[in-house]
């Protein structure tokens, strides 16, 4: 399993961007079987090679340059800073367990952007929002917001180690190391569960197209829900 990179600003340390990219040509619409699919490297072990059937494409290098972030890296790190020292803040997360998700940005005007704490309260199952001016070094508004924010890498690693204590997926001890989480919820408002941090963790090699296993662990009360093989297509087991 291969989850998609996504920054909600700069690319992470030692990720490399080619300054020059192959564009499809233009006129879509009248380029019939064209191949828009990505190059896997290395190539799947449990999916079919469909390269001989797949027409191949002339492509076009075109120059690029990276746009800047709204919010640097240092001014995120001094935003979370300001924020956890506020008082609005401190008060708001007094007494319950907590953690910094990440930082965006807040429009208050067409040429304004502030950055935007985001926390989340495992306590009460909701985010607090702290909007920074970064200027003047002080939070401008506090807000709690029953929404779930998106999965941090810190959550993801704190989940697979749950699932590597818990010694559910023992049999799949070599493959913890490659999960890959997304949040899901419960639907039933009358679970125990309905509300809470859940995050849904696939494991496997990266030469294969389906995961092998899978863990759902619920972070709210730090346990595993249920963890287990992947039933192949067939109905057996990945």
């Amino acid at each position: 399993m291969r989850p998609l990179p996504c920054w909600n600003s700069a690319p992470p340390e030692g990720f490399v961007m080619s300054g020059e990219y192959a564009l499809p040509p233009p006129g879509l619409s009248d380029a019939g079987g064209i191949n828009l699919g990505p190059v896997l490297d290395p190539p799947f072990s449990d999916a079919p090679d469909f390269r001989a059937h797949v027409q191949s494409v002339t492509t076009t290098p075109v120059t690029v340059q990276d746009a800047e972030p709204i919010i640097d890296e240092a001014g995120s790190r001094r935003a979370v800073e300001l924020a956890l020292r506020s008082e609005d803040v401190s008060g708001e997360l007094a007494g319950r367990r907590h953690e910094v998700i990440g930082v965006g940005s807040e429009a208050a005007d067409r040429e304004t952007q502030y950055p935007l704490v985001i926390i989340f309260d495992y306590t009460e199952n909701v985010a607090v929002e702290a909007a920074v001016d970064l200027g003047t070094g002080r939070v401008r508004e506090v807000r709690r917001r029953r929404y779930q924010p998106q999965l941090s890498a810190s959550e993801e690693r704190q989940a697979i180690e749950l699932v590597r204590q818990g010694g559910r997926l023992s049999e799949y001890e070599d493959q913890l190391g490659s999960g890959a989480g997304i949040l899901v919820e419960d639907v039933d408002f009358r679970s125990p569960r309905h509300g809470h941090r859940l995050v849904d963790l696939r494991f496997g090699p990266r030469t294969r197209r389906l995961p092998i296993a899978f863990a759902v662990v619920d972070l709210t009360d730090r346990d595993v829900v249920r963890a287990g093989p992947v039933p192949d297509v067939h109905g057996g087991v990945s």
